[in-house]
């Protein structure tokens, strides 16, 4: 999963200050809680509370309960219509829910639908500068998707620019130019997502991705080493193991000298 929940922690609020929160409000605050907990009954009582006339906020609450329950395909239509509705009825949180369903999109393999979400969340002044920096890594991994490498590159610029504490964008920035052979700038990437996130395996791990394909293997062997003792069951302990079972395999084995007599 992306960073899906991180914006939507934040859709409860009301657009303004209300110090009395409708009924609608308050059931898209309890639906959303539910959803964090027990995403599958969520869904079912936001899709009960759609065909009863919840409007925009039963969808938004709809399509945050299935893509928190990695059912990214069918929460995209969904938050696109909560996005569209709140939009119509000109609530600001419609940058967020077109976010949002950008976010389901690219996890649901949909960049081009991610790339249209996306540009109408940016296109709006509602989202606060982290959210901005979000979208724009979101929009960066659509492009990319997409073979728009020059396009990822300046959504990704513009990420750490808005947040320069935004691991995500370092981390992807320092990805995307080692796939550009653009190595003296993945090293200054990576250097500085790993300085934002000292103890994340991903970062690790594209470290020692960065090291092999600039041809420093002693490098590559202790952050891939670094992966495994910072998340030994991470999915990138699991890549580490075996990039170092291959580089272990491609390392000639060091030559005896011939014994003095």
């Amino acid at each position: 999963m992306l960073h899906f929940l991180p914006i939507l922690l934040q859709l409860a609020a009301p657009a303004a200050a209300q110090p009395l929160p409708t009924l609608d409000e308050v059931q898209f605050t309890e639906c959303l809680d539910l959803a964090r907990k027990d995403p599958a009954s969520a869904i079912s009582s936001a899709s009960l509370w759609a065909q009863q006339n919840g409007g925009y906020l039963a969808r938004a609450c709809h399509g945050f309960a299935l893509a928190t329950d990695f059912k990214f395909d069918l929460a995209v239509p969904i938050l696109t219509e909560a996005a569209t509705l709140a939009e119509t009825q000109g609530d600001p949180r419609a940058a967020r829910f077109w976010a949002q369903a950008g976010n389901a999109a690219i996890a649901a393999g949909q960049p081009d639908v991610a790339v249209d979400a996306l540009g109408k969340a940016l296109a709006s002044k509602a989202l606060d500068t982290n959210e901005r920096a979000d979208s724009e890594v979101d929009r960066a991994r659509a492009f990319v998707a997409l073979g728009k490498n020059a396009d990822g590159e300046a959504a990704l610029a513009t990420a750490r620019q808005l947040a320069p504490e935004n691991g995500a964008a370092w981390l992807l920035s320092a990805t995307l130019a080692r796939r550009l052979n653009k190595l003296p700038d993945a090293l200054a990437f990576i250097q500085t997502a790993a300085a934002v996130l000292p103890s994340d395996p991903a970062v690790a791990l594209e470290a020692g991705n960065i090291a092999i394909a600039a041809g420093d293997d002693d490098t590559a062997r202790k952050q891939w080493e670094q992966v495994i003792k910072i998340g030994p069951n991470s999915r990138q302990a699991a890549t580490a193991t075996a990039q170092l079972a291959a580089l272990a395999a491609a390392t000639p084995a060091p030559t005896s000298e011939p014994q003095s007599r």
